[in-house]
């Protein structure tokens, strides 16, 4: 049996609550359309009920340690399709040994989702300094950025805070998502966004773009250009949205 959500963390719990209210252990909890060897699988598509999602939420915070929980929180944001069915198998894992929990890294249901949420931290992290905005008509300010993982979520806390006056959009196209700030109510939410036309920019941005070009353009030492250094430190998928990069 394969269980299918609707892709939020709401309803990742609705279907974990699921199984365990039927005490089965499906082949897969995914939020996706099954693979070439599960198209012959039961498929039981599972209702978001939040009021059952936040009563295992108490739950997991209760029982599992601190570390755990943001470990939970990360992997669920990574790209792996299995995900959802090795969250399960740690949430499962966790509210069986509980204070051994902790402990228990080796373990092979402990593993892949350490590793998963590992990679989602480290490039929260890193984007953290990679957004690049852009003033638009209307005083909005726009970034966009393609990350691996879906860390949009993750990421805005941290802007939220720094920039908390402003109206801003950070966009990832490729997965046709956003996060929008509201600084009249100091809450960012998140949205599907798509953009089809140019981008508005205002003249100011366009003359500080330019400045900006050329600054890094005029503080590159010539004699000193290491490419294959540079795209370690910055690696050319990071680099579709940054002005500083643009054209080249």
């Amino acid at each position: 049996m394969i269980l299918r959500y609707d892709g939020t963390f709401a309803g990742f719990l609705s279907a974990v609550a699921l199984a365990r209210d039927r005490s089965v252990q499906p082949e897969a909890i995914t939020d996706r359309e099954p693979d070439q060897q599960g198209l012959f699988a039961e498929v039981e598509e599972v209702a978001t009920d939040r009021e059952r999602a936040a009563d295992l939420y108490r739950l997991i915070r209760s029982t599992l340690p601190p570390g755990a929980l943001q470990t939970l929180r990360y992997a669920f944001h990574a790209s792996d399709p299995d995900r959802g069915t090795l969250l399960f198998r740690y949430l499962m894992l966790g509210l069986t040994t509980e204070p051994q929990f902790g402990a228990m890294l080796a373990h092979e249901a402990v593993m892949p989702v350490w590793k998963l949420a590992r990679a989602v931290g480290r490039e929260t992290h890193r984007y953290k300094g990679l957004v690049r905005f852009q003033q638009l008509e209307g005083d909005v300010w726009y970034a966009a950025m393609e990350p691996d993982h879906r860390i949009l979520p993750l990421i805005a806390p941290h802007f939220a805070a720094r920039f908390a006056d402003q109206r801003w959009i950070i966009h990832d196209p490729r997965r046709g998502e956003a996060v929008v700030f509201d600084p009249a109510r100091r809450k960012w939410a998140e949205t599907f966004l798509e953009v089809t036309a140019p981008l508005p920019l205002t003249a100011g941005e366009e003359l500080f773009r330019d400045l900006w070009q050329r600054y890094f353009d005029r503080l590159a030492i010539e004699e000193r250009r290491n490419p294959k250094l540079q795209r370690q430190n910055l690696p050319l998928k990071h680099r579709r949205h940054l002005p500083e990069f643009d054209g080249k």
